[in-house]
């Protein structure tokens, strides 16, 4: 465990400069909007940051394995402390991220109106219910960019080609059977999503941030398999 947490440290370490920079930047943002919602005498709106805290730690996923495993493991660190190091950094940075941009949301609305990634989707300003589905999402985009980039570091030349294939003839595929069926499939998966994301249940965030935590865990599940006999490529 205490070597875990050591991997932990090292992550954060790693990322935090990135974090910083990105909250500086949001920041600055934030005080041009409100600049110019003082100077404009019609009413501001303004919305959707989260969006691009999402953009971000794909990107933080995404960069989480490939150095960082290669620094570690030459230091004797086995690949299972690596992981529950790794999953614990990421799960951190999702929560903190959560909290801040949760705590910015409230700030903004009292300002003008601001509308978070969670009011436009669910039309309600529970804070409790946004950090909560805020973790969930981030949690779920950061460990899908860990999965991404770990496919690609076991995939040998061929399935590396398959992974950028697949998703283009899923695509192709959709749309045959969309045309075939009368658009059945999206019927199905917008039925299967307002259920999961909780849209179907009055729009219940819980419900949706439940769902991103299950979703988590599978992605996780994944990495873990393919993370515990990774080999060290160049």
């Amino acid at each position: 465990m205490n070597t875990s947490m050591k991997v932990t440290k090292y992550q954060l370490y790693y990322s935090y400069k990135g974090v910083a920079v990105f909250y500086t930047v949001i920041v600055l943002i934030m005080l041009a909007v409100i600049n110019i919602s003082n100077r404009v005498s019609e009413e501001v709106t303004f919305g959707g940051l989260g969006t691009a805290t999402v953009i971000f730690l794909a990107i933080v996923g995404l960069d989480c394995f490939k150095s960082s495993y290669k620094f570690i493991t030459a230091n004797n660190v086995s690949r299972k402390k690596f992981y529950y190091g790794n999953m614990a950094s990421l799960v951190i940075i999702a929560a903190f991220m959560a909290l801040v941009d949760t705590l910015i949301n409230g700030i903004l609305s009292q300002i003008f109106r601001y509308e978070s990634l969670l009011e436009q989707l669910y039309r309600t300003n529970n804070y409790l219910a946004e950090y909560f589905w805020s973790f969930g999402l981030y949690t779920l985009v950061a460990c899908g960019g860990w999965l991404i980039t770990m496919i690609y570091y076991r995939a040998n030349r061929m399935v590396k080609i398959l992974v950028s294939v697949i998703p283009v003839a899923m695509i192709i595929l959709y749309v045959y059977i969309e045309r075939q069926t009368g658009g059945m499939m999206s019927r199905a998966i917008v039925g299967f999503l307002g259920r999961a994301m909780g849209f179907a249940y009055n729009n219940n965030a819980y419900i949706g941030a439940l769902s991103l935590f299950a979703g988590t865990a599978l992605l996780l599940s994944a990495c873990y398999l393919l993370v515990r006999k990774a080999p060290i490529n160049d």
